[in-house]
């Protein structure tokens, strides 16, 4: 009995804690004058000196680029063309120790029991021959700690109005969104699908509200 809720019990928790690996929890916040109605609109990547040179950069671009075709965003070559400019960043830092309480399970005590026998007699004198059966209650003995290194990562961006740039020569932010998550995953490239999508997710949200946001592993 204890050896079969020991098993399911077991598998249980390992599953629970398959669903959590393969998910990225995040926060995102933006900031935006946009409207809420999808509108087509036509868009002008801004890359910085460093990012114009990175393999890395131009796959996050792929990522960003994708999710603004879902919202009516189509990309021109040409600020002349553009209604506005998009650039974004990103980044991860080097780890913190974190420490985790987890709770032990085990045995607490028994339930119920039933008993059963034969008596044998013979003659004068009888001989009692039985089993007991306890059913044990499970729960949690005890907690342990563990120790993990957990990672913050960040992603950047942000639209700037084209047109008042081009007629004014002046930089007006119409547009900037934040994710932020934490996790055991010191491999930025592996979690920045899910990040990118979490950003776009509510596309472009309420201006201010800060939502979680949790996108599977790809």
């Amino acid at each position: 009995m204890c050896r079969s809720v020991c098993a399911r019990l077991s598998l249980l928790l390992t599953a629970l804690l398959i669903a959590c690996a393969g998910m990225v929890e995040s926060d995102v916040v933006a900031f935006h004058r946009l409207q809420q109605t999808h509108q087509p609109v036509r868009y002008l990547f801004y890359e910085l000196e460093d990012q114009r040179r990175s393999l890395e950069y131009k796959t996050y671009q792929d990522m960003v680029r994708a999710e603004l075709s879902k919202h009516q965003y189509s990309e021109v070559k040409d600020i002349s063309e553009a209604d506005v400019i998009i650039a974004f960043n990103y980044g991860i830092d080097s780890g913190r120790e974190k420490l985790e309480t987890i709770p032990v399970f085990g045995q607490t005590g028994v339930s119920s029991s039933f008993t059963s026998g034969t008596i044998t007699s013979s003659g004068s004198t009888a001989s009692y021959s039985g089993t007991t059966t306890y059913n044990p209650t499970y729960g949690i003995v005890g907690t342990m700690t563990d120790s993990r290194t957990e990672y913050t990562r960040g992603l950047w961006l942000y639209m700037v109005d084209a047109n008042e740039l081009r007629t004014h020569n002046k930089v007006e932010i119409i547009y900037e969104g934040r994710v932020m998550s934490a996790g055991s995953s010191a491999q930025l490239a592996k979690v920045m699908p899910a990040m990118v999508t979490a950003l776009f997710k509510e596309f472009p949200g309420k201006s201010g509200a800060t939502r979680r946001a949790s996108v599977p592993l790809q």
